[in-house]
């Protein structure tokens, strides 16, 4: 019977021990709570001053939301209104979309046949480029041309008229000066030849001789310009060294449709003669030069290539 009592009341003690125990342990988790209940009721304090405004501004929320609820309500009528309105045109947008669309298939079949054409355009575009290059430049050319030769006009006119009058004798002169001008006859690679001095009956045999030679050999000139330009090209050279007050000259060949111009460029001393640079700017049927020569005075007073 002891022994009985012994065991029981050994566990009754284990079992107080376990409560004492447990209680030990929960009052050690006590004091964190009571601090966080602590901050918690802070908090709480802090922000309860807050609520009342808070409140205030949700009625005046309210408030506004009535206005706007009731401002809604009196607009709704006009908007309903508005979009029964429209709606025809709606229906009238629609309609002539549909009818567009009908459209598109036959826009887009018109579509390619225009890039198909602008393609085909494209490919032909450089070659009609080049052409009006091509017109551009004879334009350019010829307004020069056409620009140099009026003022000269009057001139060339009256020389004619004198031309018509001395022909005879010039003619005579021509054909004893042609057996005597074989330096001149010789250069026929360059374009000189001397068959053609009716273009320069006018001019002193030493004049012309003097300008012989403009025509560099190895020169486009040379391949290009006939011999009656070459001869043109002369006379106008010694009619401008001869002219001071002319400074530039035009020559053209309506036979071989070649032309050009004749500036003259700056003076200088060389080997104690007074020089005259001059730019020969000849134009061929499908191409042009630029030559500078320079022309000197010699011991006789005649203008001839340095």
């Amino acid at each position: 019977m002891d022994k009985k009592l012994s065991f029981s009341q050994t566990l009754l003690a284990l079992a107080i021990a376990f409560l004492a125990f447990s209680l030990f342990k929960f009052t050690l988790q006590v004091p964190p709570f009571i601090e966080a209940m602590n901050k918690t009721t802070d908090f709480v304090d802090s922000v309860s001053p807050q609520i009342d405004k808070i409140v205030d501004e949700v009625a005046l929320v309210r408030v506004e939301v009535g206005k706007v609820r009731e401002l809604i309500a009196k607009q709704t009528p006009d908007i309903l209104t508005q979009v029964q309105a429209t709606m025809p045109v709606v229906q009238e947008v629609i309609t002539e979309s549909k009818v567009y669309s009908k459209q598109i298939p036959q826009l887009l079949a018109q579509l390619t046949k225009i890039e198909q054409q602008i393609d085909v355009m494209q490919s032909s575009l450089p070659s009609v480029l080049q052409r009006v290059d091509a017109v551009v430049k004879t334009t350019n050319n010829t307004t020069a041309e056409i620009a140099l030769w009026r003022p000269q006009s009057i001139e060339y006119l009256k020389e004619i008229k004198l031309s018509r009058i001395y022909i005879p004798e010039y003619l005579t002169r021509v054909q004893n000066t042609v057996n005597d001008a074989k330096t001149i006859g010789s250069e026929a690679s360059s374009g000189i030849v001397s068959g053609f001095f009716k273009g320069v009956i006018k001019l002193p045999m030493d004049v012309v001789s003097g300008v012989k030679g403009i025509v560099k050999p190895n020169s486009k000139s040379a391949k290009n310009l006939t011999a009656n330009d070459v001869v043109l090209m002369q006379a106008k050279i010694a009619d401008l060294l001869s002219n001071d007050d002319e400074t530039e000259s035009v020559w053209q060949n309506s036979d071989s449709g070649n032309s050009g111009t004749i500036v003259k460029g700056k003076t200088s001393i060389h080997d104690k003669k007074q020089c005259i640079e001059l730019t020969l700017n000849n134009y061929f049927q499908s191409s042009e030069e630029t030559l500078h020569q320079l022309m000197c005075l010699n011991e006789k007073g005649i203008w001839q290539v340095n």
